[in-house]
C-alpha cells in the first residue's frame, strides 16, 4: 500500500465530516450523548451542541447529556448561538437534518 492511500480517509468508508452541529432540545441531546456510548470524537473533527433554549440546557445539564457530550469532545454553545461557519472545501453536518445513525458513525472514535 502506498503512503497516499494509507492518508486516504474516504477509501472503505465514508468520509469524515469536519464540522458537527447538534441543535435540539434536551431529548435530542441525550439522543446524541446516549448514541456515542461513552465514545469520543474522531481526530479533527469539530462538533458543536447548540441547545434550543435556556429550559432545554438546563434540562440537558440535569439528565447529565452536557457532560457526556463535553467528555466526548463537543463544544457547548450558548442557546440560539448561529451555526459556526465552514471553510472553503470543507463540509458538515447539521442534526437534525441527517440521521442520528448517520452522524454518530461519520464522527465517532473506535
Amino acid at each position: 500500500m502506498t503512503d497516499a492511500e494509507k492518508q486516504d480517509t474516504q477509501r472503505d468508508r465514508k468520509p469524515v465530516p469536519d464540522q458537527v452541529v447538534v441543535r435540539g432540545d434536551a431529548s435530542v441531546l441525550k439522543d446524541i450523548a446516549d448514541a456515542l456510548g461513552g465514545h469520543g470524537l474522531q481526530r479533527d473533527v469539530r462538533a458543536f451542541v447548540i441547545p434550543t433554549n435556556n429550559e432545554s440546557y438546563s434540562e440537558a445539564l440535569d439528565n447529565g447529556s452536557v457532560e457526556a457530550l463535553h467528555e466526548a469532545g463537543f463544544v457547548i454553545c450558548n442557546p440560539a448561538t448561529p451555526d459556526p461557519a465552514l471553510a472553503q472545501g470543507e463540509f458538515g453536518l447539521n442534526y437534525p437534518g441527517v440521521e442520528l445513525t448517520e452522524v454518530v458513525e461519520a464522527i465517532r472514535s473506535a
